[in-house]
């Protein structure tokens, strides 16, 4: 089942928070004071928050039907959609390995600040492949589920593949609900909407 992607509409506020987070843990010793420190995530979850200030529903605009409507689809926290960060979104020439010979599977990924995470959710319309710096026909590999790339043909041994192209993030809503505010004449807003990273095999 695909899954739905969240409206980009013109009135989204442009102050929007985004917020890494990787459980961990520190353990004190009592007598010594010494601290244990344990990391229980190898990526982080993303927690979002945005507001939409200007949701127009007229003859030419239908921005509170597509919101309003999207939320309903999603039935609130129950299922995941797909957000398109607009600071995060894209990756240009991103490393993804060196081939062999034999490997036909490369997960996508990219390197945000020094940091590599997998891209799990690419925008299909958008995933080019390059092979020593040569765009690969589309007919040659495929997108597998969960952002991997499968070639036909293996890479030749020492060829380096790297792809250019946009993902999204696969998140929930942390409420089952949110306020529509009718603030003008054919003029609403809706605050605080928040979604967070759903990692679950499940829609």
């Amino acid at each position: 089942m695909s899954l739905l992607v969240f409206p980009e509409l013109p009135g989204i506020d442009i102050a929007q928070s985004k917020r890494p987070e990787v459980k961990s843990q520190v353990f004190i010793n009592p007598l010594s004071g010494r601290e244990s420190r344990l990391r229980f995530q190898v990526y982080p979850k993303y927690t979002f928050k945005l507001s939409v200030n200007a949701l127009i529903e007229d003859a030419e605009d239908n921005d509170l039907s597509a919101l309003l409507g999207f939320m309903v689809k999603v039935a609130g926290q129950s299922l995941a959609f797909l957000y398109r960060d607009p600071t995060d979104y894209h990756v240009d020439g991103q490393m993804l390995g060196t081939g062999d010979g034999s490997q036909t599977d490369y997960p996508l990924r990219r390197n945000f600040g020094g940091f590599i995470e997998p891209v799990n959710n690419p925008n299909l319309n958008w995933v080019d492949l390059f092979i020593d710096g040569i765009l690969d026909d589309p007919v040659n590999h495929a997108v597998l589920d969960g952002g991997i790339i499968h070639f036909d043909v293996p890479p030749a041994n020492g060829a380096v593949i790297t792809w250019t192209g946009d993902y999204y993030y696969r998140v929930r809503l942390l409420a089952d609900g949110y306020d529509f505010v009718r603030v003008a004449s054919n003029f609403y807003e809706c605050m605080d909407i928040e979604f967070i990273g759903s990692v679950r095999d499940m829609v």
